[in-house]
């Protein structure tokens, strides 16, 4: 049988798979190097133009450093966060004016009523009784919300995790 000739179209690369554990690895790593290793949202925001990208860079800092345990993927378009496997807090870029930041309960709508937290600060606009959302214009508005919202976060976390 006559051998078919070489295809000039390069083979698919391997998927790739997470790095062995390193046995010197140090006690504690910053929450923004997680994200970094993270193959999936480096790709993501290497094609992002969005208009208020520094914004969405140092909200995504603030939410990292609120919540070591939080793991960062692309959801819906966007970065997203787990929290015990479940996603609660997902960014909305389709508008080019605005950053959101949704604070939900993941996929399935769960009853919150007397969970969610008090959010004394103003950051939150209530689209449902399981999702609050943070809207950002600007990075005065950004850097306004930077000593609040990660207690934020965590309050959020901790109302509905469990």
């Amino acid at each position: 049988m006559p051998k078919k000739a070489a295809s000039s179209r390069s083979p698919r690369p391997a998927k790739a798979r997470a790095p062995a554990a390193r046995s010197k690895a140090p006690a504690a790593a910053p929450a923004t190097a997680a994200k970094a290793s993270n193959d999936a949202v480096t790709r993501w925001l290497a094609n992002c133009r969005h208009a208020l990208r520094a914004e969405l860079d140092t909200l995504r800092e603030i939410v990292a450093a609120a919540e070591p345990r939080l793991v960062e993927g692309i959801k819906w378009n966007a970065p997203s966060y787990a929290f015990d496997g479940d996603d609660r807090l997902t960014f909305n870029l389709s508008a080019k004016d605005r950053v959101r930041l949704i604070f939900h309960c993941g996929v399935k709508k769960r009853a919150t009523k007397g969970l969610v937290p008090v959010d004394d600060r103003g950051l939150l606009e209530w689209a449902a009784d399981d999702r609050g959302i943070a809207t950002f214009r600007s990075a005065a508005e950004v850097a306004a919300a930077e000593r609040s919202l990660p207690q934020l976060v965590r309050d959020w976390l901790a109302a509905t995790t469990g």
